[in-house]
């Protein structure tokens, strides 16, 4: 007998009538292959995250810092603004002066009273030095005080020609009198009031705190962060709480509201600046300058003798513009109101024929009344300009405690979130 193989001994014998259940080895399936998860690098992902939280940290320093800089700057530029502003208004103040001294002075004939002409002198050498100052505080004006430095050597040549010519009695010395004040008022006058109006532009934008927003927004996004970072390591390694990095996120969150407590309360000191002490200076530097405007054309007005119809109107003007700008002052009103009244009677006596009385009240009791006001309204004038520097003077200490106070809160973070992820990675290993 032949001996049976190996696989018709081994494979299963079914009794008979019986169906074998047996799969025969060649039909059966493959067994499906299960993917195997990539295994998470714990690690790297604590380190990844320690490095996140470090830079989302020095980067919420960063901006704090920035933002005062950046405030402390503005600031410092307003001052600057403020000054510019305040000096290109002195030297319209001190040409007006000087043209309302040389006009009147012009009325009496012959020689001058000395102290007019040393009046006039010293608003002109005041002027010339303004200029300067001005040129060397903010070269974006240096062209314009160029032009302006021309328009006054023409001017003072003028005058100079008008009072040789008025010693004389030689009727032309009127003549190069109103070629100088009108000179003045159509050349110099607008280069002036063009930087004036630039520089308390600036001055009024430097005021305005309007990058703090945006930088708020993004301290908040990186707080986010910082949130996520806890609350990723929470799931992870299943703790509530990492105690290093909630002290981390909770000094953000007092950064966050010790610079928006800091940041509101400079906008609202300077907005009071802006709308306080530095409208105040424009206010009584306007004043002044319309007023010695209107006492410019009070004298030309008499010098026309009977055709000063034009120069009237312009005082008119001008008076209106001082009504108009003196409101913001309790005592300004009550001293310009005297002067309107001898104006009053100046204009009666000189439309009524009587000439020569109204040259004698225009050169006395006009310059009387008009004194006290000037000098008032000067006063006014310097004092707000020193309360608006030191209104701006106060506020930077502050931004620069603030500064420091953002930088150290940077640090801080990303020092206690630097170990509190550590604490994890240690544990973890």
């Amino acid at each position: 007998m032949t001996q049976p193989s190996a696989a018709a001994a081994t494979a299963p014998v079914a009794a008979p009538g019986v169906p074998s259940l047996a799969v025969p080895v060649a039909s059966a399936l493959p067994a499906p292959s299960v993917p195997r998860s990539k295994p998470r690098d714990t690690p790297r992902e604590l380190r990844r995250l320690t490095t996140a939280v470090i830079t989302l940290s020095l980067v919420f320093g960063l901006l704090g810092l920035s933002l005062f800089t950046l405030l402390t700057w503005s600031m410092q530029r307003a001052s600057g603004a403020t000054a510019q502003t305040i000096r290109i208004q002195q030297i319209q103040t001190n040409l007006q002066r000087a043209d309302a001294n040389a006009t009147n002075a012009f009325l009496v004939g012959g020689l001058e009273p000395a102290d007019q002409r040393a009046a006039y002198e010293e608003a002109i050498t005041t002027a010339s030095r303004l200029i300067a100052e001005a040129a060397d505080a903010e070269p974006a004006d240096q062209a314009a005080l160029a032009a302006l430095n021309v328009e006054l050597v023409d001017y003072t040549e003028n005058i100079e020609l008008a009072r040789a010519n008025n010693r004389q009695g030689f009727p032309i010395g009127a003549q190069y009198l109103r070629l100088a004040s009108s000179g003045l008022r159509a050349d110099a006058l607008p280069i002036l009031q063009n930087l004036v109006d630039a520089n308390a532009l600036r001055a009024s934008s430097q005021m305005k705190v309007t990058i703090a927003i945006p930088i708020a927004i993004i301290e908040l996004v990186l707080l986010g962060g910082l949130v996520w970072g806890q609350v990723w390591l929470a799931k992870r390694f299943r703790r509530r709480f990492n105690v290093p990095l909630a002290i981390s996120t909770g000094i953000g969150v007092v950064s966050i509201i010790v610079t928006t407590v800091l940041i509101s309360w400079s906008a609202a000191s300077l907005a009071g600046v802006r709308d306080g002490n530095f409208a105040d200076v424009r206010a009584a530097s306007n004043a002044r300058v319309a007023a010695n405007d209107a006492k410019s054309n009070e004298s030309l007005t008499l010098i026309a003798r009977g055709s000063g119809g034009a120069f009237q109107e312009a005082w008119q003007a001008s008076a209106d513009s001082v009504a108009a700008d003196i409101t913001r002052f309790r005592d300004l009103g009550s001293l310009w109101q005297p002067y309107v009244d001898v104006h009053t009677e100046i204009r009666a006596l000189d439309d009524g024929g009587q000439w020569d009385k109204a040259v004698q009240l225009a050169t006395s009791k006009s310059n009387t009344t008009f004194d006290a006001f000037d000098q008032a309204v000067a006063r006014q004038v310097d004092g707000s300009g020193a309360a608006t520097t030191a209104g701006l003077a106060r506020l930077m200490p502050w931004m620069i405690v603030g500064a420091l106070l953002a930088a150290a809160a940077g640090v801080t973070m990303a020092a206690l979130g630097r170990r509190g992820v550590q604490q994890r990675l240690k544990e973890y290993r």
